[in-house]
């Protein structure tokens, strides 16, 4: 019988499974085919009594629908495969939804489900949200509340929704949380209720609390609010583990703790396994990291031994009036130094948007792993840090460096050194630091060696705060016009930096160079260059 007779007969499908008269090597092919027909509820049957101990969404998908016209770009691709698990489908629900239905009731005897791997498709904060849902989604409705919960949107959402609805109840939940984050109480019940009047419709086809073995969920998480925080939380008291290899964390969580509370990653990474975290990116909107949030932050970081990328933006503001004592600024420099060097297989480090003025040596001293990212927009930097980053051993191993909105007015020498000691650099920022058109010219100098294959420069960034002068833009078109390698190049400020009386006019004047440097370019045969 072919693949699609098959699907179309969900009664005798579920006989064939049933009775495990089917060969393995053919779900996937069921799985695509269901999901090109639309038949939705046959992918929820497949997964729940998935025969193999690995499920592979990417597989899932079929090749028509990954695939962008045609196009061959693995990330046009792999965005995509995220549009379709997220797309809206007729009834309102997502293909996401039933993959997560069907493995919520996950068949105790038949399936051999025991890893989910979202690798390779790209997990927005939506998905993360509703994949944490899970182990609240297991648990009974009747035992879903608020003092047995005590920390998850749609991946994270799996226990919950393997709870019984009778069990989700705060009290419940809050009670058997030993250790993590403490979620305010009153929060934590909105979010119940919430939960449970969404999920009720669900939660009649789920078997809620059905005992089987764990699965292990993989994918890249964005913890961003109480649906992620909570899936983490609960995931011990469901078969759900999840196990992240990308990790986005914003210290907005803290409106969803309990008031005087101070944010400790710590219980949140040690619900996972920390071993598979490569890529972690942490951001504090509103600049308020206190002195003992930062330590916490230092004791976190240094568990993650395989972390290959450290994103800590608008963590570390070393305001000298923040801290209590001057000496505890000098120590935390002191601490986050030794953290740096133990990370061995960091390759990319950004600190931007942070005060760090004055304590890059501190900070970056003894740091020789090869980095080939390193970004410092925004870090307020002096001279001396420049002087500091110029004598760095490691540095000529980078390949993409920023750092704009920076002043290196009474540096801008440094500057030129410092691009003339990275041989392979493939994209520089030096928007808004206030550098004289000669030294950009100077600049574009360090990108036409002798051997022109050589070059590496794809991406250059070097807008001012107001535009350049006309014989400036002409200066600078002539010089990196000469650059064959360079794809990209960004000179031109916001629009209010235009002159004019209002945005019509402003708009106007902005044309008009823009045309008139598209000129310039194309008498200089570099139609291929693109300007911004």
């Amino acid at each position: 019988m072919c693949i699609r007779n098959l699907i179309q007969n969900e009664c005798f499908l579920l006989s064939c499974i049933q009775q495990q008269l089917l060969s393995i090597n053919i779900y996937y092919s069921m799985a695509q085919e269901a999901i090109f027909n639309c038949e939705y509820q046959i992918l929820e049957i497949l997964i729940s009594y998935w025969p193999c101990t690995k499920l592979d969404i990417l597989k899932l998908i079929p090749i028509t629908m990954s695939n962008n016209d045609g196009d061959d770009n693995v990330s046009i691709q792999y965005d995509c495969v995220s549009t379709v698990l997220e797309k809206k489908l007729q009834d309102d629900s997502t293909l996401l939804d039933y993959i997560s239905m069907g493995i919520v009731n996950k068949h105790p005897r038949i399936s051999k489900l025991k890893i989910v791997d979202f690798g390779g498709c790209p997990i927005s904060i939506q998905m993360a949200k509703e994949l944490c849902r899970l182990p609240l989604l297991w648990i009974s409705p009747t035992r879903r509340s608020s003092n047995r919960i005590q920390m998850a949107k749609e991946l994270c959402r799996l226990p919950l929704l393997w709870i019984s609805p009778t069990r989700r109840s705060s009290n419940r939940l809050l009670s058997q949380m030993k250790h993590g984050i403490c979620i305010d109480k009153v929060k934590l019940e909105q979010y119940l209720d919430g939960f449970n009047y969404v999920y009720q419709f669900y939660d009649k086809s789920i078997s809620h609390e059905s005992n089987f073995e764990p699965i292990k969920i993989i994918f890249d998480c964005h913890i961003v609010n109480e649906d992620t925080l909570l899936g983490l939380q609960i995931q011990q008291l469901t078969p759900f583990r999840f196990h992240f290899r990308k990790l986005w964390i914003s210290f907005y969580l803290k409106q969803c703790l309990m008031s005087n509370t101070s944010f400790d990653l710590n219980p949140v990474i040690f619900l996972t396994n920390v071993e598979t975290i490569t890529h972690l990116h942490l951001s504090d909107i509103n600049m308020e990291a206190t002195e003992k949030e930062l330590t916490l932050l230092v004791r976190c970081l240094s568990n993650l031994r395989n972390i290959r990328v450290l994103c800590l933006q608008r963590i570390l503001n070393f305001y000298p009036q923040r801290y209590t004592h001057v000496h505890f600024l000098t120590d935390l420099c002191q601490d986050f130094n030794r953290l740096f060097r133990r990370l061995i297989y960091l390759r990319k480090l950004d600190l931007s948007y942070s005060y760090l003025r004055s304590h890059i040596r501190t900070l970056l001293t003894g740091v020789i792993q090869p980095l080939d990212y390193l970004n410092l927009q925004d870090c307020r930097l002096t001279s001396v840090d420049i002087e500091f980053i110029h004598s760095m051993r490691n540095i000529r191993y980078i390949r993409e460096l920023n750092l704009s909105m920076n002043d290196f007015s009474m540096c801008s020498t440094l500057i030129v050194n410092i691009v003339e000691k990275i041989p392979n650099l493939v994209s520089l920022s030096l928007a808004y630091c206030q550098l004289h058109t000669s030294t950009l010219v100077q600049l574009a100098g360090c990108f036409k060696p002798i051997n022109e294959s050589q070059t590496s420069i794809r991406y250059l960034s070097l807008k001012s705060f107001i535009p350049y002068l006309n014989w400036e833009f002409l200066d600078l078109m002539h010089a990196f016009a000469n650059i064959t390698t360079l794809k990209k190049l960004l000179l031109f400020p916001q629009l209010y930096a235009y002159p004019g009386a209002n945005d019509d006019e402003r708009e106007i004047a902005a044309r008009d160079l823009y045309r008139r440097c598209c000129t310039i370019l194309q008498t200089l045969g570099r139609t291929d260059l693109e300007l911004l």
